[in-house]
């Protein structure tokens, strides 16, 4: 199982669009609900927004590159037809309330991922 956590402070979920965020937390793990994160990687495509606006296909595909076969994502707020995206490339996007931690975030995602029968 492999879940990518959009942050900007490190400490809870990004507010606002998955692709804006500052960093994206990747955790991997198999049927553990104490993942051990992987890295921390800066977002190399956050101005980009400013530049093409929302719903950027081409972002979408090069963030799902950088992120190496998420089973998972999560965010407060998805893009105009970002849900549907990485839903249709095996991606399950996990909508968390505003201002939950990145740990809620990463538990709602397992236990999305087990409800749905994906994630290993």
């Amino acid at each position: 199982m492999r879940v990518v956590i959009a942050t900007t402070d490190g400490i809870r979920v990004h507010i606002g669009h998955f692709g804006d965020a500052k960093y994206y937390f990747i955790y991997e793990g198999r049927r553990n609900p104490r993942f051990p994160r992987l890295e921390v990687v800066e977002n190399p495509f956050r101005d980009e927004e400013e530049e093409h606006g929302h719903g950027n296909r081409a972002k979408r595909e090069r963030l799902l590159k950088l992120f190496n076969n998420p089973d998972a994502i999560v965010a407060t707020f998805f893009g105009p037809g970002g849900e549907e995206f990485f839903r249709s490339h095996g991606v399950l996007p996990v909508k968390v309330r505003p201002w939950a931690t990145v740990e809620e975030g990463l538990k709602q995602a397992i236990d999305s991922l087990r409800s749905s029968g994906g994630g290993g």
